[in-house]
């Protein structure tokens, strides 16, 4: 029996650590995050899942929804090659591909996507934030779940050579002293009691997020992975 589980679960402790490093050589803006692994204390009942999209993004009035998503319950296989929404975000060259194995017990996705650029802070004085290219990856084991993910060409804002899950970077600059925005690279989200299920965004842009003239939320390369019980 499969059990429907939706990419939004709450935002708790997870367990373990995943670092995302730069890799010798690496060019200044690229990173790769190490595996990151959630084991079960009690798993949920039916075959493992797996599922993710390149990102979505709401600001204001503007939706942008799940860009190329891909579900082993549903579509396999998705691509989207460009959505722009002029002033706000551009995602281009994405796709998502998810695998399971004949018996329901190993399910993977892999989500990437070519450049993104976030426009929507420029107005009030922010950074465009982009991206060249990206990776997010989860993979179901007997055991629990992984993820592993990377990027290039970070730009507008920097962060360190050795990044762990949800690591926010503050950006400045809002009304009353408050953040502008705060972006969290590897925002790692399992539920509780944990279940060996994980949601993993590689990057998530909250654009005042402790109050001011607009609200807004950009992500890039979500996937989620549940394992077979």
């Amino acid at each position: 029996m499969k059990l429907r589980r939706t990419l939004g679960a709450a935002c708790l402790s997870a367990l373990g650590m995943a670092l995302m490093t730069v890799p010798a050589h690496a060019a200044p803006g690229d990173a790769t995050a190490a595996d990151y692994l959630s084991v079960p204390a009690q798993a949920a009942p039916g075959d493992a899942i797996a599922a993710g999209h390149a990102g979505t993004t709401k600001v204001g009035q503007v939706t942008v929804p799940s860009i190329a998503p891909c579900s082993t319950e549903g579509r396999m296989q998705a691509t989207k090659s460009e959505t722009t929404v002029a002033d706000v975000v551009t995602y281009s060259n994405n796709k998502s591909v998810c695998t399971i194995d004949g018996v329901g017990e190993i399910a993977t996705v892999t989500v990437t996507g070519g450049r993104y650029r976030f426009d929507a802070l420029i107005p009030y004085g922010g950074p465009r934030i982009r991206l060249a290219s990206f990776t997010a990856r989860c993979e179901t084991t007997l055991t629990g779940s992984r993820s592993t993910l990377q990027f290039t060409g970070l730009s507008g804002i920097q962060v360190p050579s050795r990044i762990p899950k949800n690591y926010v970077v503050t950006i400045p600059g809002g009304p009353g002293g408050k953040p502008k925005a705060t972006v969290t690279f590897n925002e790692v989200i399992t539920p509780s009691p944990p279940n060996g299920s994980m949601t993993v965004h590689l990057m998530h842009i909250r654009m005042f997020p402790a109050g001011g003239p607009t609200t807004g939320d950009s992500y890039v390369g979500t996937v989620f992975c549940s394992p077979v019980s």
